[in-house]
């Protein structure tokens, strides 16, 4: 497959795992961040399975469209020779079940049937297609990734794919060859174009910089971090090892995005380390990373 736009994760997400490495989180904000991640699993488990497609098959994730003031979501598609094949991804674990059309969690919780969002998109694709005169036409899946999703009472849909079946389904993809054509690039580049990369606007609890625990944490299970080796450190949760300056990145970034307003110095990112690595390999990073500003004390980065 040709990735014309990567997965990345969404930035709520990055900032919550940041936050949630240093500070207690609220109930709420636990269960938001759980949330998150379970989703983001879920889209990351089907690029893994994407994968395997031939390899000009272009695919794009994580695209924010408008149409008629309307936003919406998606998650993936991929482009064939005459069809796009659009994919709404869900990570949904354990017994479901629908009765009367009405969809239960394993907990017997009632939830909205995610068929309707397909629905709604749907709709929204068309228009969006006609508006910027593409005249694709288009399939659009709703595929389960977890291998221990059940769903109860549901009646056969060839848009929903369960985990079992997905095999078989990227099966009918393998075989497929495209040749680029003019309307193919004016899909990608109006996708592309029409992708709206801040779609909203972080959701922040308060927080001061004096409250959150300083030290080296975990970018993946948000686990506190101990040097190992002059050159690396490992999770001592998640047991993932990291080389000192993909840390030390990894630690400005961090920085960056609980406090985006302050400047970057190599005292403040010393401190935000809790001192564990030495200014000196602190500044070796920023240096080969970042543009020096300002002078004397006042030499900051960017």
């Amino acid at each position: 497959m040709t990735i014309m736009k990567p997965l990345f994760l969404p930035q709520q997400l990055r900032f919550l795992n940041a936050l949630h490495a240093r500070k207690e989180l609220s109930s709420g904000q636990l269960h938001h961040l759980q949330s998150m991640k379970k989703g983001a699993d879920g889209e990351i488990r089907w690029t893994t399975l994407l994968n395997e497609l031939p390899d000009d098959i272009p695919i794009l994730y994580d695209l924010n469209l408008e149409i008629n003031q309307t936003v919406f979501q998606i998650d993936a598609l991929c482009i064939l020779q005459n069809k796009m094949v659009i994919f709404e991804i869900k990570n949904y674990r354990g017994n479901y079940s629908i009765v009367d059309n009405q969809w239960f969690s394993p907990t017997k919780k009632e939830m909205k049937d995610p068929l309707l969002q397909i629905k709604r998109n749907e709709t929204l694709i068309h228009q969006f297609l006609k508006k910027h005169q593409l005249p694709i036409p288009f399939d659009y899946h709703l595929i389960f990734v977890h291998p221990e999703f059940v769903l109860y009472g549901a009646t056969p849909n060839q848009n929903v794919i369960f985990p079992g079946q997905i095999p078989a389904f990227l099966d009918t993809f393998k075989n497929q060859t495209i040749s680029p054509t003019g309307l193919h690039t004016k899909v990608i580049d109006t996708l592309l174009t029409n992708h709206k990369s801040k779609l909203t606007m972080l959701v922040k609890p308060e927080y001061d910089y004096e409250e959150l625990a300083k030290g080296v944490f975990c970018n993946g299970c948000c686990g506190r971090m101990m040097r190992i080796s002059k050159k690396s450190f490992k999770c001592t949760h998640c047991s993932q090892i990291i080389v000192l300056k993909k840390v030390v990145l990894e630690m400005i970034k961090q920085y960056k995005l609980l406090f985006p307003q302050r400047k970057i110095k190599k005292s403040t990112i010393y401190d935000w380390c809790g001192k564990e690595i030495s200014g000196d390999s602190i500044l070796r990073v920023l240096q080969q990373n970042y543009t020096e500003k300002g002078k004397s004390r006042g030499v900051y980065y960017e």
